[in-house]
């Protein structure tokens, strides 16, 4: 959907009530949430299971596809290509150093967060992080793992996935 602020369909509350449940039992301090309609109703359904705060954040959006908005998205185009960008869309470039200096100003607040936000948020921030092969689904929860000494990378593992 890109940057269109649209509500949860009635799949989209079926996956948030069962992401509140995965992280009833996690443990974070506040849930930093993108702007959007989608994600903030995510946020209030985890919210109203865990009794955290909620902290909204602009920087936390889906990249804007410009022209392409609210259209089906052609399997060939890539988030990471600017090559064949829509026009008026945002290059990745912009997006993923919106996105890392978005994600690295939540975790100077020193409160555990846990973020709420859209499937190019998190395609930039794991690219970013070094790793070409970590998919998610909608309303997947995964847990990032600082690394133990600077030589070595952050981790990432889904939490509710089995073999996890």
């Amino acid at each position: 959907m890109g940057s269109q602020d649209i509500s949860l369909n009635e799949l989209g509350l079926q996956q948030a009530h069962e992401v509140s449940r995965i992280l009833e039992n996690e443990s974070f301090d506040i849930i930093v949430s993108s702007t959007k309609l989608r994600a903030q109703q995510t946020a209030e359904i985890i919210a109203q299971r865990t009794n955290k705060p909620i902290v909204l954040e602009e920087g936390l959006i889906e990249i804007t596809w410009g022209e392409a908005e609210g259209t089906l998205c052609d399997p060939m185009l890539s988030l990471f290509d600017d090559t064949c960008k829509p026009k008026g869309a945002e290059t990745f470039f912009a997006f993923q150093k919106r996105v890392v200096d978005t994600i690295t100003s939540i975790l100077l607040m020193k409160k555990f967060p846990l973020i709420v936000s859209h499937g190019g948020v998190f395609k930039a921030l794991i690219h970013h992080m070094g790793y070409k092969d970590i998919s998610s689904f909608n309303c997947e929860p995964f847990f990032f793992k600082p690394p133990c000494t600077p030589s070595h990378s952050w981790v990432a593992c889904s939490l509710s996935r089995k073999e996890n």
